[in-house]
C-alpha cells in the first residue's frame, strides 16, 4: 500500500509580514523557489500521495503544484479556521489509508536523510535536535534506547535541550486521542501535546537529526538562502 505524507500548511505567516500579505507563508521564495517545494523535493522516495492542508491564500499553493509534484499525487484539505496543528491533522484523516504516514511542516527545512529514516523507522517516531532555546519548543527526554519518554510542549524550566523539531512519523491509532481539542492558551490544538499523552499508550521513538531551520522572521530568510544554496551543491 502506498506511503503518504501530511503537511500541514496553511498558516498565515504573520511574523513573515510583509512577505505574507499576498501569499501564504510556504510560498514564501527562497532562491525563487516556494519553502514548500524544497519540503516537497525533501520527501522520501517511499511517499507516493501527499496530503497538503492549506488555509490562507490556498489558491496560491494549488495553482502552482497543482494535482501532482515530482511524481507524487497531491490532495488538499481544507483549514481555513485555524484551530491549531490537531485541528488540522483531524482534517486529513478521512484522505489516509490506515498506513504509517509521515507529518511534516511546510514552512520549516530538514535534510532529506533525516526524512528517510523516519520513514523507515519500524516504530512511531519524532525527529529531535538540540537546541539553545528549548523553552521555546516541545522539550523531549529520551531514554538510553531511544525510546520518547516525555513531551512537553515550551515548559518554563526545560530538563534538556532535545526539541521536538516537527517531523513525525505517526500510526493510525494517534486518532483514538481528541486530537481536536483545545490545548493551547488560545484555544488552539496542539499535536505535540497529543503525542506527550500517547506516551503512555505505545513506545515512540525520538531520532535524533542532523539539520532543522525554522523559519519565523524575514531575517531568517538568508540563512535558509545559505542552506539551500549548500544543498544544492550536496555539501551538506
Amino acid at each position: 500500500m502506498l506511503m503518504q505524507a501530511v503537511i500541514l500548511a496553511a498558516g498565515e505567516g504573520m511574523r513573515l509580514r510583509p512577505l505574507t500579505d499576498d501569499r501564504p507563508k510556504p510560498m514564501v521564495l527562497i532562491g525563487g523557489k516556494p519553502i514548500l517545494e524544497y519540503t516537497l523535493n525533501m520527501l522520501p522516495k517511499e511517499i507516493e500521495e501527499v496530503i497538503l492542508v492549506v488555509g490562507y491564500k490556498q489558491e496560491k499553493i494549488k495553482e502552482y503544484f497543482g494535482n501532482e509534484w515530482s511524481g507524487k499525487h497531491i490532495v488538499y484539505v481544507d483549514q481555513s479556521r485555524q484551530k491549531g496543528t490537531g485541528d488540522a491533522l483531524v482534517k486529513a484523516q478521512p484522505f489516509l489509508n490506515g498506513e504509517p504516514f509521515l507529518l511534516l511542516q511546510a514552512d520549516d527545512l530538514y535534510h532529506p536523510d533525516d526524512l528517510s529514516a523516519l520513514a523507515a523507522s519500524d516504530l512511531p517516531a519524532v525527529l529531535v535536535i538540540e537546541h539553545e532555546h528549548p523553552e521555546r519548543f516541545g522539550v523531549c527526554t529520551v531514554s538510553p534506547d531511544g525510546l520518547l519518554l516525555e513531551l512537553i510542549e515550551k515548559p518554563a524550566h526545560p530538563k534538556g535541550n532535545l526539541v521536538n523539531v516537527g517531523p513525525n512519523l505517526l500510526h493510525h491509532d494517534i486518532f483514538d486521542l481528541d486530537l481536536g481539542a483545545p490545548m493551547l492558551p488560545n484555544g488552539e490544538s496542539n499535536l505535540a501535546a497529543q503525542i506527550g499523552i500517547w506516551l503512555s499508550r505505545r513506545p515512540v521513538r525520538a531520532m535524533k537529526g542532523r539539520f532543522w531551520y525554522a523559519i519565523g522572521y524575514p531575517q531568517d530568510l538568508e540563512g535558509a538562502e545559505r542552506y539551500v544554496n549548500l544543498f544544492s551543491r550536496k555539501t551538506v
